[in-house]
Formats: structure tokens, C-alpha cells, sequence
């Protein structure tokens, strides 16, 4: 279930020079690509669920890796799909983390599980996702995921965010 606080953020933010615009951005970036780089093997299949504006799918597909994107915001699946015009070895979808259907089981050589994370809130659906993902993942695959601690989302919030600057929500 996703939440008001969510459409706020997606709404409000450049998503598509977020991993560029700050040192921040940058850092995540290039750390979360010295993993993927880890596990990757030559011609290996990648699915990127909730690939934003494609970063990650987009820079993958550009290094030969086959690349699957599915994406939930239709504003960044455009995005996603006018900047890998004309890249090989990347399709994309609309679709979400909870049901990933589409996609034969044990297919995937690695699966990014980045951005649903962040704005998933039950339990149940937690687990849908990490179920989902590790259904469409083969057996020897590789599944990294990113997420918040309730300690990142307070300090985002109320110690630098509306807090910090004295305003009142």
C-alpha cells in the first residue's frame, strides 16, 4: 500500500538526475554499481523492478547485460523509454513489485529491488515483493536490495526536513 508521503516524493523530485545532481546521488550510484559489477557475469540477464527513470537499467543495457525494467510511475517509465530509445537489450514495463507474473520463474541471473522497498509499509507486502523477486531469480542468482531504516526516514523527515526548518505539516 502506498502512501500519500509517496506521491509527494515522486511528484516533487527530478528522478531522473537524482543519482547525478549531488554528491549523495553520485555516491549511490557508483556504490550500488560496484555491486552490481560483483555479481554480474558477462550476458547476464538483469531485472530492475521500480527502475525509475532507468539509471541503473539504461547504463546496464549500454554495458551488454540483458535488461529488463518494470516501473510503476508512469511519468518515469516515460522517462525510462525516451532515454533507452535505441538501446539494445532493454525492455520495460509498466508494473510493481507485488506482482511480477509476467516473468517465469527461475529466469533472472540478478534481480534490483531498490525503489519499492522505500514505499512499501505492511508487512505482507514487504514479503510479496522479496517472494516475488526471489521466484523470478535463478536458483544461483543474486537479489540486492535497498532500503530505509526507520532511523534514515526520522532523520530525513523531522531532523533535516520539515522539523529542521521549523514548519509545521
Amino acid at each position: 500500500i502506498l502512501n500519500l508521503q509517496f506521491f509527494r516524493y515522486i511528484y516533487n523530485i527530478d528522478e531522473d538526475s537524482r543519482l547525478n545532481k549531488s554528491r549523495h546521488g553520485q555516491l549511490e550510484y557508483a556504490t550500488t554499481m560496484e555491486y552490481i559489477h560483483r555479481y554480474a557475469e558477462k550476458g547476464a540477464k538483469i531485472l530492475e523492478v521500480g527502475a525509475g527513470t532507468g539509471r541503473y537499467s539504461i547504463a546496464l543495457a549500454k554495458e551488454g547485460y540483458e535488461v529488463t525494467a518494470v516501473e510503476l510511475v508512469e511519468s518515469n517509465l516515460d522517462v525510462l523509454r525516451t532515454n533507452s530509445r535505441g538501446i539494445k537489450d532493454i525492455v520495460s514495463y509498466q508494473g510493481d513489485a507485488l506482482n511480477l507474473s509476467r516473468f517465469a520463474d527461475n529466469y533472472f541471473d540478478i534481480t534490483l529491488l531498490f525503489g519499492p522497498m522505500y514505499h512499501l509499509y505492511d508487512k505482507e507486502d514487504v514479503h510479496k515483493a522479496i517472494e516475488e523477486a526471489i521466484r523470478v531469480t535463478k536458483n544461483d542468482g543474486v537479489i540486492l536490495v535497498a532500503f530505509l531504516s526507520v532511523y534514515a526516514i526520522m532523520s530525513d523527515n523531522y531532523l533535516n526536513g520539515a522539523f529542521a526548518a521549523g514548519i509545521e505539516e
